[in-house]
């Protein structure tokens, strides 16, 4: 019976003893956090790692001490404390594993630490699907990489009615468009609805309504753009927008008018390229409305800039047909040239779905390897943040020297040729070899391989590449390097299929892999 008493007094005894440390560490948390508060850090902090010193694995003092680290504005030591939380892996009330998880995402995204940010909204997806914040970040993340299918699956989970925030109905309209996956109108429309005064919720709502035919909206929305906007080149873009918009109401007479702005923007801004192309559009509005002698002026002068440019070649030569009464206005000439239809490519040059990214601003101006964190499925690739990989391109950028070089031998390998000789590169960070074809023995190519990141390619350079594959004799040229590229340019690769093949994006992520392959096997 004794014993009895004894045992039952012990079990109070210890029940009263934790309860008293409970208590204890209860106090110590919320002295440490009034002590923060006022601004003392250092004693604050001191209390909390007393207690981790006896107890590393207790997860209310790495969550207090987190908290008084947020209040210092010590955002780093708060993600390291909340990420032991995360490797101890118990939770208790008022400490929530998503709002851990998320609060570590969010101060990795804040400091642009993409691959670190996504890895731990992954995390809250696993837990919570739905969860609006962790859907929302990863999707634009995604889009800034460029990564639409990626986007489309994780921004389509927010539902339309619960968004309050104009750059989720962007972002969800430049994915529709890209992917050509519904109508990209009803986001943007939602987004300009929200914030009237965005001028680039404002310019894609009107670029958007002129896909849906509605004209005359879009142009009061691109005017009353116009107006909030003071950068000359937006400005120009717009007045390229305008002068679309009234090509297809047959306005020509408004469309010469704007297209003349975009002349003298052009000039007056010192913008050669922009100077050439906006010569070539107001002259064949001109040359539409019988002004030949107008369309002259403009035609000599990008003539000249462009000599070998076949389209402006063959607006001259119409035009001179024209004067000399040699061909009907209403036909297309003999060679095949239709006015009409020139006139009808220019919004598609100008305004192909991709400018709906490209004037949303979406595009990260960091890049990162998102594809070696999840799948296009959204599935999570990687166990341990610390695996984060270098992606292919990443890989390539950063090579230097003879490591480069043998890189580069390599693509020229598994592109089917041998390496002739390294030719000169006057243009920076790159390499230029040339080639001959292991299967056609004939065939000599000029390889250029480029560094380039988030680089706008011209025509220029093109021209330029032309002229060299004409001066070491060879075929044909391969650029290689991601870039994106003008409307000049691409207008001159499809006029040059035969001597020009440009490997970018994922043909040249692919051809890199192949060739690491080959390292791999010691080719």
């Amino acid at each position: 019976m004794i014993f009895v008493i004894l045992v039952a007094i012990g079990i109070i005894l210890i029940v009263a003893f934790g309860s008293f440390l409970i208590q204890t560490k209860k106090d110590a948390f919320e002295k440490a956090l009034a002590l923060a508060a006022m601004g003392n850090y250092v004693d604050a902090r001191a209390i909390i790692r007393d207690i981790l010193d006896h107890s590393p694995s207790n997860v209310r003092a790495h969550y207090v001490i987190a908290k008084i680290y947020a209040m210092e504005g010590d955002i780093a030591n708060e993600a390291r404390h909340l990420e032991k939380i995360k490797k101890i892996g118990a939770y208790e009330k008022g400490i929530n594993e998503v709002a851990v998880s998320n609060r570590i995402a969010d101060i990795y995204y804040q400091q642009d630490l993409f691959e670190e940010s996504l890895f731990h909204y992954l995390d809250t997806i696993h837990i919570d699907p739905e969860n609006a914040e962790a859907n929302v970040r990863i999707g634009f993340m995604a889009l800034g990489q460029k990564e639409f299918i990626i986007a489309d699956r994780f921004l389509g989970k927010i539902p339309n009615e619960k968004i309050k925030i104009p750059s989720i109905f962007i972002g969800k309209g430049v994915v529709a468009a890209v992917l050509r996956k519904g109508n990209p109108v009803e986001f943007f429309a939602k987004s300009y609805e929200l914030d009237p005064a965005s001028s680039v919720g404002g310019f894609l709502y009107a670029l958007s309504l002129v896909r849906d035919v509605k004209y005359e909206e879009a142009i009061r929305v691109a005017n009353s753009v116009v107006d909030l906007i003071d950068d000359d080149y937006i400005r120009y873009t717009i007045f390229q927008f305008l002068t679309c918009c009234f090509i297809f109401q047959k306005n020509f007479g408004e469309a010469l008018k704007h297209a003349r702005l975009c002349m003298e923007m052009a000039r007056n801004s010192g913008w050669k390229q922009e100077m050439i192309d906006s010569d070539v559009y107001f002259s064949l509005l001109a040359v539409k409305l019988g002004k030949l002698e107008e369309a002259s002026e403009y035609l000599i002068e990008a003539e000249a800039e462009r000599v070998d440019d076949k389209r402006i070649m063959e607006l001259a030569n119409y035009k001179f047909q024209l004067e000399t009464k040699r061909v009907d206005p209403t036909k297309a000439a003999q060679n095949g040239f239709s006015l009409d239809e020139e006139i009808g490519r220019i919004f598609s040059e100008l305004f192909p779905v991709e400018r709906f990214y490209e004037l949303s601003g979406l595009k990260s101006s960091k890049s990162f390897h998102i594809k070696g964190i999840l799948d296009d499925q959204g599935n999570k690739l990687l166990t341990d943040v610390s695996k984060i990989g270098v992606g292919v391109l990443d890989h390539y950028r950063q090579l230097k020297g003879v490591e480069f070089k043998n890189l580069c031998v390599r693509i020229v390998i598994a592109l089917n040729y041998t390496v002739s000789r390294e030719v000169p590169n006057k243009e920076g960070d790159g390499l230029n070899l040339t080639g001959l074809n292991k299967t056609d023995k004939e065939t000599r190519s000029l390889f250029k391989f480029r560094k380039w990141k988030d680089a706008k390619i011209s025509d220029i350079f093109l021209r330029d590449t032309i002229a060299q594959v004409k001066e070491l004799g060879v075929d044909k040229a391969f650029i290689l390097g991601d870039a994106e590229f003008t409307e000049g340019a691409k207008r001159f690769l499809t006029d040059n299929p035969s001597i020009l093949n440009v490997i970018y994006g994922k043909d040249l992520e692919e051809l890199l892999k192949k060739a690491l392959r080959l390292e791999a096997k010691g080719v």
